[in-house]
């Protein structure tokens, strides 16, 4: 998951005359953010790859919403899925396990805590945070748009995709289904 901040923009310097506005410098408050989720996916016969991801700009992604989004996910690969997590509190926690343990569809293969490197979708945000650095967003809208603007044409990508796996070594080569 990645977490963007969407920063209001300044106000227009002060006039000549030197006197700002009352609101000059912004005051310092707390920052909105937008959070994404995604998974890089790999068909276990054919080997392409798909990206899917989700921008919640009001809400966390919590151990409360991963069910519904596994469930869209799931929907949309029709089939089983596997997932390479890392151990994030939302994925890990005993709630998570739970829901997991009910559905026969999902197995999850945790990586080793902290290892971020081990992870090919942290490529694929810090393929966007280079993208979203420099910008400064008027609204979460504004910074949502850019997100889901930008990850359209990754998605058709499909080149691009391989490469976030392969850059953290992993080999996800087709394999014979179990059915």
């Amino acid at each position: 998951m990645s977490a963007a901040r969407a920063r209001p923009r300044p106000p227009a310097a002060p006039g000549a005359d030197g006197a700002a506005p009352r609101w000059w410098p912004p005051a310092r408050g707390r920052r909105e953010r937008a959070n994404t989720v995604g998974w890089l996916c790999v068909h276990p016969a054919t080997g392409a790859v798909k990206l899917f991801h989700t921008v919640r700009t009001r809400s966390s992604i919590t151990a409360a919403v991963l069910p519904a989004l596994l469930g869209r996910l799931r929907r949309a690969l029709r089939g089983p899925v596997v997932l390479i997590w890392d151990n994030h509190s939302s994925r890990s926690g005993k709630k998570m396990a739970a829901h997991l343990a009910r559905r026969n569809w999902v197995r999850v293969v945790f990586l080793s805590r902290y290892s971020p490197e081990l992870n090919p979708v942290q490529t694929l945000w810090a393929h966007l945070e280079r993208v979203l650095r420099s910008r400064l967003f008027r609204s979460l809208e504004e910074l949502e748009q850019v997100i889901n603007a930008h990850l359209r044409p990754v998605r058709k990508r499909t080149d691009l995709l391989r490469g976030f796996i392969d850059s953290v070594g992993l080999e996800p080569s087709p394999f014979p289904s179990a059915a």
